[in-house]
């Protein structure tokens, strides 16, 4: 952690707004985007962001710098989310959501088959992410869309790396599984 961030967290200790602002600022963005990979509806992932933030500044004083500040910050995050994504299974998803997440399109030509195809992807792949286990889906957000490393995910979900990588490992391969027919053509 450098220097500025522990004076910033030290501010945020303190009661200092200005200090709280400056973090929620830094990190709203990466919360949003956890969040949003855990339960995949705009709303909900605004939600659980504020609920996020509000759990910090009230708990802000228990953090004591012994591990990375944006660890302890993610791990309440995903947990949050996969919480919140355990109440959300007893209701329907909405399809009013706009969609967010993998833009697989911005590397497609722009003709508009080949975006047709991309979304279909995109689809396919947010239907077999979320046929993971939530640690399994939490691996696999920490390493694709936040880009720790097995270190640092180790950290923030609380194992050891080699929990990490058989997550990531058996994840990836029930994705696999999953699309695996689309992949080949089988749609």
């Amino acid at each position: 952690m450098d220097a500025h961030e522990l004076q910033v967290i030290s501010r945020c200790q303190r009661g200092d707004q200005e200090a709280l602002k400056e973090i929620f600022n830094q990190y709203h963005h990466r919360v949003y985007r956890i969040a949003y990979g855990v339960v995949r509806q705009r709303e909900e992932a605004l939600d659980i962001v504020q609920e996020v933030f509000i759990k910090l500044f009230r708990s802000i004083g228990q953090f004591k710098g012994k591990s990375q500040f944006y660890t302890y910050l993610y791990r309440m995050a995903m947990n949050t989310a996969i919480d919140h994504s355990r109440k959300m299974k007893k209701v329907p998803p909405s399809t009013s959501d706009e969609e967010e997440g993998l833009q697989l399109s911005d590397v497609a030509e722009r003709r508009p088959d080949r975006i047709l195809d991309q979304k279909e992807l995109e689809e396919k792949v947010k239907w077999a992410t979320d046929q993971l286990s939530p640690d399994q889906k939490a691996a696999l957000i920490y390493r694709e869309v936040e880009g720790l490393s097995y270190e640092e995910i180790a950290k923030a979900m609380g194992c050891s790396i080699g929990t990490v990588m058989s997550r990531l490992h058996y994840g990836r391969k029930k994705v696999q599984e999953l699309l695996k027919g689309y992949l080949e053509g089988g749609r």
